[in-house]
């Protein structure tokens, strides 16, 4: 895989273009190195905060007026905010680029942050935190974050809480958007039918703003993980199911092992065809879902799955999975499998790379988390892995103490 072609703006942002001929539509995304990592338990939501509030009101546009004016111009637009990075992303007709463009830009270098939408904003923000955790996973979710992650940023939620949201003022999101909404921390990815000339003529005309604050200070990892003894958890929960969920601490992504662990963790998780749910799903009727829960921040991930079973059947998916993780260990795995695991995560690759926004959204990520390696090698280093490798990694993910979690009524 070719490297996007890179140039930066006199104010510091970065341009990353990847030509995709043929397919008649663009994908813009500016990616801001920050979220919630970034944050203090006292403005904690503010990251995804000003994400909603990004739509409500720039110096171009009113409230509500950005969807509807990309609609009217045949696009797509949309939003995240994560622990370590927030996106604002755009795919649309080629000749309509120059609308992408305009309203990213503006967005995040020009909102207005009215204190009447702020008050607007609040309740929807906090009814979407009331809703998520209505969702028994979700609160488990939460949980493993808080406890593996204990010690760092990483175990604040994206979301905030009902009170932090509820207290954020105007000051402090106007002063949070102001520094980490710099130059400096933008990477703007365009990807697809567009000619490099056009893209990053675009780029300048629109990008190229400053500020008059120094950039906001990064998180870089100072803390270390304080979780580092096996933990068992109950939630009550009114449910006529189980939730079950395991969980080890994990290093942040290294390129030496990052294919390896990814191979293992399609074997063992990866979908209709990973031995959780062959056997644990599918054989013994342990599970009725079962799904992998892996994630990889800047500076620490963790690795583990969680099941749906029937009641009763928690510790049972517990002990299958472990069995089958140490079954893989030993070495017992056969290579059609590792073969098959390997042929579905290049077919992943090859399918997003044909889908302009999944290509920008790896460029941007892999760019922007200073791991651009893994994108741009990543067919090689799939290929590339031994059943040494898988071997080693599943050792290495599981080594770690444990976090166990059921629900129960």
């Amino acid at each position: 895989m070719s490297a996007p072609v890179e140039k930066k703006l006199d104010n510091g942002l970065t341009v990353l273009y990847e030509k995709v001929p043929g397919v008649k539509v663009v994908s813009v995304q500016c990616w801001i190195k920050t979220g919630s990592v970034n944050e203090n338990e006292k403005i904690s939501g503010i990251s995804h905060f000003l994400e909603h509030m990004l739509f409500n009101g720039t110096k171009k546009f009113k409230p509500g007026d950005i969807d509807e004016y990309l609609a009217s111009k045949g696009g797509y637009n949309n939003a995240f905010t994560s622990l370590d990075v927030t996106n604002y992303y755009v795919t649309i007709p080629t000749d309509e680029a120059e609308a992408a463009y305009e309203v990213i830009s503006d967005m995040v270098f020009n909102a207005l942050l009215l204190q009447s939408e702020i008050d607007r904003e609040k309740p929807v923000v906090i009814q979407e935190i009331k809703r998520k955790y209505d969702d028994p996973s979700y609160q488990m979710w939460q949980d493993v974050q808080e406890t593996l992650f204990e010690g760092t940023p990483y175990s604040m939620q994206v979301i905030g809480s009902e009170k932090t949201v509820s207290e954020l003022t105007r000051q402090e999101i106007v002063d949070y958007y102001n520094s980490f909404y710099h130059p400096q921390n933008m990477t703007l990815v365009i990807v697809g039918d567009i000619e490099e000339k056009q893209a990053f003529d675009l780029a300048a005309k629109y990008f190229n703003q400053t500020r008059n604050v120094p950039v906001g200070r990064l998180y870089k990892g100072e803390n270390k993980v304080t979780f580092n003894k096996p933990v068992e958890k109950t939630f009550k929960a009114d449910v006529n199911v189980d939730y079950a969920v395991f969980a080890f601490p994990a290093e942040s992504r290294n390129i030496d092992t990052v294919y390896a662990e990814e191979v293992f963790t399609e074997i063992l998780s990866g979908g209709e065809y990973s031995l959780l749910n062959e056997i644990i799903k599918n054989k013994n009727n342990t599970a009725i879902y079962v799904t992998d829960i892996g994630l990889f921040n800047h500076y620490n991930g963790l690795f583990g799955a969680m099941a749906v079973v029937p009641k009763g059947n928690g510790e049972k998916f517990k002990n299958e999975a472990m069995a089958i993780i140490e079954d893989i260990a030993s070495g017992n795995i056969d290579d059609n499998r590792i073969e098959k695991a390997k042929n579905r995560l290049k077919s992943k690759c090859v399918f997003e790379e044909e889908n302009v926004s999944s290509l920008a959204h790896d460029i941007g990520f892999s760019y922007v988390l200073d791991f651009k390696d893994y994108h741009l090698n990543y067919e090689k280093g799939i290929e590339k892995v031994t059943k040494a490798d898988i071997i080693e990694a599943a050792k290495r993910m599981t080594s770690g103490p444990m976090y166990f979690g059921i629900t129960t009524n």
